[in-house]
């Protein structure tokens, strides 16, 4: 959540790369490396706040994978509404042309 909170150019890529590192060491089998909600969240959060043009279609990806990996049974991976929200948010505040009706997709 610091890397979300810190303003910082790059915070959000920055946040990605820790997911992905968790993700591979936990496939790795470092079972105590595994993401769940509140880690995604944070993750989407970064990317909300980042200001990049990409960050709510990367969000966005984020809130798929999540998706996908509890619909596979990843109990604790489950978005919640904090999930649906950030990522409602992060296309309601882009510059991107399509993000009106993105944010009103998701919230469908």
């Amino acid at each position: 959540d610091a890397l979300a909170k810190s303003g910082r150019k790059g915070s959000a890529t920055q946040a990605e790369k820790i997911l992905a590192d968790m993700e591979r060491r936990y496939e790795e089998g470092e079972r105590d490396c595994k993401p769940d909600t509140i880690t995604y969240n944070t993750v989407i959060n970064a990317l909300a706040k980042s200001n990049e043009f990409d960050g709510p279609e990367r969000a966005e990806a984020v809130l798929r994978s999540m998706m996908d990996r509890y619909l596979r049974g990843e109990g604790d991976v489950k978005p919640n509404t904090t999930t649906f929200n950030s990522v409602i948010d992060a296309w309601a505040n882009s510059r991107d042309k399509r993000g009106p009706s993105r944010a009103e997709q998701i919230m469908r």
